[in-house]
């Protein structure tokens, strides 16, 4: 047991400083003393999600955005979080982000959980989809930086944000 506590505790000291390293995604605010020196919490339901959510993560980062795409070689933001829940979670979500849209329940966006669908009108008719990170953050493919983390406080979101959907994933061990 204390060997797997052990193990636990080098994974979050390991994620923790994947987090402050990788641009975009720690504050400008936060050191690395402060970081390393948050409590480590225990194994939940949200560590477990946010964990798959960084694994795959580190498997599209960077990856171009490409209208209609599915690939690594190119990939739109619905096609994104499909092939996320699937590799992941083993869940089938339709293609579109406008169909993704009416998954799961809604959720207030003072609510969000590690791994709700959030929703933003990006265009008259167009419709982006990301997932939230935590620590107001989410992935998603940008068209000008790819698959990126952002700041969903940033004021272009604010502004474009429509809604926040969750998808039950209590019952749901990631795969990796």
């Amino acid at each position: 047991m204390a060997d797997v506590k052990r193990f636990n505790n080098v994974k979050s000291s390991f994620l923790v400083l994947i987090v402050a390293f990788w641009p975009g995604f720690a504050s400008s605010e936060a050191s690395l003393d402060v970081l390393l020196n948050q409590p480590v919490p225990e194994q939940s339901y949200s560590t477990e999600i946010q964990n798959a959510l960084l694994a795959h993560y580190s498997s599209w980062a960077g990856t171009r955005h490409k209208l209609g795409g599915t690939g690594t070689n190119g990939v739109d933001c619905s096609s994104f979080i499909q092939a996320l829940f699937e590799d992941k979670f083993k869940l089938q979500l339709p293609r579109s982000s406008r169909e993704q849209m009416t998954m799961g329940e809604r959720v207030d966006i003072a609510d969000l959980r590690t791994g709700d669908l959030l929703f933003f009108r990006t265009g008259p008719t167009r419709r982006h989809v990301g997932v939230y990170m935590g620590n107001n953050q989410f992935m998603h493919v940008s068209t000008r930086a790819g698959v990126e983390i952002a700041k969903l406080l940033s004021p272009y979101w604010q502004r474009h944000f429509i809604t926040a959907r969750r998808i039950g994933l209590n019952g749901f061990t990631p795969s990796n």
